[in-house]
């Protein structure tokens, strides 16, 4: 409320907005909060820090889809956010969207081969990869 109250007595729109959405993260009200982190990246597309909170507040809904369609239009004008880039990746194969997940591993490690972490998110893939294949072929 006290985020709200400073909004209409025209603080800085923005972070009223995000300090919503943390509080929400804080009180476990993730819905509220993807919402309001939403609203910032509707007017500030590209603000790093509240893609990151809306990763965060997606992650615990588990909106695999919602957050890879929001990542990949983030990437794309933002491909030397490496972070960003990791995440996209992992949300696809969260998401069953393997191929994609692969592709976009793939080049990840061409321009971050030690990034911390793509070596299990390599694995990962692969694993699952396979795991489809052989489900693939008992059927």
């Amino acid at each position: 409320m006290a985020f709200d109250a400073a909004m209409q007595e025209g603080a800085d729109r923005k972070k009223c907005l995000m300090g919503m959405g943390m509080a929400a993260m804080g009180r476990a009200y993730t819905q509220g909060a993807w919402e309001r982190f939403l609203q910032v990246l509707a007017e500030y597309p590209d603000d790093a820090e509240a893609i990151h909170w809306l990763l965060r507040a997606g992650t615990a809904q588990n909106r695999w889809q919602e957050l890879g369609e929001h990542l990949r239009r983030y990437v794309r004008r933002n491909p030397g956010d490496l972070v960003a880039r990791f995440a996209f990746a992992s949300v696809l194969f969260r998401g069953e969207l393997i191929e994609e997940a692969r592709c976009e591993y793939d080049a990840l490690r061409q321009v971050a081969p030690g990034h911390d972490g793509l070596d299990q998110l390599g694995q990962a893939i692969t694993g699952r990869e396979a795991a489809l294949a052989f489900e693939a072929t008992s059927s």
